[in-house]
């Protein structure tokens, strides 16, 4: 009874080995390792406590950007004269439709710099920089080529909005992906049973008990 006991926990444990070891791929272990020095969470329970914490601060983000392309953009276009700004050069869009176009380009970046970084994929860090470049465009396209026609103050004003919406954008987006990193990761470690926390230092006291009194 002893041996076929033994026997079927040694079938059911190797069971359990070859369905973990498959998911321990080391590109993903290296995506795991990168993300928790990156973000350094100390173990699990402040992973838990980091995911609540962005997830609201990006939720915020998002809501207060919303409210301010609401009031600044889409009820003050009348008053701010935002039609007699010039439509973009690239695409012939208007103001309202830029006040759109640049915090999509702004969360698309974010998302393929961030997959790029996490993934060490070049292709993705360089998609990236392209749409960083043509949201950049955008933004500062009043200033640089329609001062003009519109005159300054209203270019900078224009310009200023799209600014503050991207990098309400941005750090929000930011926020929500850090958050949903840490969700991965999280996960991850449960269903692939590894722990990629750095161990704790613990103070070393060899030697001490070791010590011999001193000889009279």
């Amino acid at each position: 009874m002893v041996l076929g006991e033994e026997t079927s926990e040694e079938s059911a444990s190797g069971q359990l080995l070859s369905d973990v070891e498959p998911a321990n791929d080391p590109e993903t272990l290296f995506i795991l390792e990168s993300i928790v020095q990156r973000l350094q969470p100390k173990d699990t329970h402040h992973v838990r406590d980091m995911i609540t914490q962005r997830g609201w601060i990006s939720g915020a983000l998002f809501m207060s950007s919303a409210l301010f392309w609401w009031i600044a953009v889409k009820k003050g276009a009348a008053k701010l004269d935002d039609a007699e700004i010039p439509v973009s050069l690239i695409g012939a869009f208007d103001f309202e439709a830029l006040s759109l176009i640049v915090p999509s380009l702004v969360l698309a970046a974010t998302l393929v710099m961030v997959v790029g970084r996490e993934k060490g994929n070049a292709n993705f860090s360089q998609a990236g920089g392209l749409l960083v470049v043509l949201a950049l465009f955008y933004i500062v396209e009043p200033v640089l080529l329609h001062f003009d026609d519109i005159g300054l103050d209203t270019a900078l004003f224009a310009s200023g909005r799209l600014v503050l919406i991207a990098i309400m954008i941005h750090f929000a987006s930011r926020f929500m992906f850090d958050a949903m990193l840490l969700q991965w990761v999280r996960a991850s470690m449960l269903s692939m049973g590894v722990n990629v926390f750095p161990a704790a230092e613990e103070p070393s006291y060899e030697g001490q008990a070791d010590e011999e009194p001193p000889y009279a």
